[in-house]
């Protein structure tokens, strides 16, 4: 079992749910390199919040995903708005060696108590899934399937987890915004459960 490696990051107005009026984590894959930083999440949002910072390939992932949260194309402003009522945290608890990459079945299961220390934790009422990879390893203590979702044709993951004080966590599994992300789509998605 890996221990919380990499410390999520926080949104200074997620405890109080924020602009969506609910403590939403956004659950990332894996981060990758060769030197496994405690605060590359924070980092990494840091980055992408930074109005100094040059927009980059890798960033439009958020933006696209920052997009799907409120149906509409964001500016600088409203992104650091957004971010700042989120808590985003990736699964894996060890680095790959790069993008794309995936971790094995193990790294997945070594990763699980991590993920339940961040949920007790933080408490979030809703998480959002990127990507089927994580979604299809994620633990099954506390796991409830949703009822049947379909949103314009298509069926969506989602169920529910109960945390250890009895509390549940609504889940929904989105594309990862990195490929094949239509965030008008997933807006749909993303308003039934906030």
């Amino acid at each position: 079992m890996y221990p919380l490696t990499f410390q999520p990051f926080v949104g200074r107005d997620y405890s109080s749910g924020g602009m969506f009026g609910k403590r939403i984590l956004v659950l990332g894959d894996s981060h990758y390199g060769s030197v496994p930083e405690p605060t590359i999440t924070r980092d990494v949002i840091g980055w992408y919040l930074d109005d100094s910072v040059e927009r980059e390939g890798w960033m439009n992932t958020f933006l696209k995903f920052e997009r799907s949260l409120v149906g509409h194309e964001t500016d600088r402003t409203e992104t650091s708005r957004i971010w700042n009522s989120l808590l985003f945290y990736n699964y894996l608890q060890v680095l790959l060696s790069g993008p794309r990459e995936a971790g094995t079945d193990k790294q997945y299961a070594d990763s699980a108590d991590a993920f339940f220390e961040v949920i007790d934790q933080y408490k979030p009422e809703v998480i959002i899934v990127w990507g089927k990879r994580v979604w299809q390893h994620l633990p099954w203590n506390g796991w409830c399937e949703g009822n049947p979702l379909t949103v314009d044709g298509y069926d969506v993951d989602n169920g529910t987890y109960t945390r250890r004080d009895g509390g549940k966590v609504k889940v929904v599994c989105v594309y990862h915004p990195s490929v094949g992300y239509s965030w008008d789509y997933w807006y749909k998605v993303i308003s039934l459960f906030i």
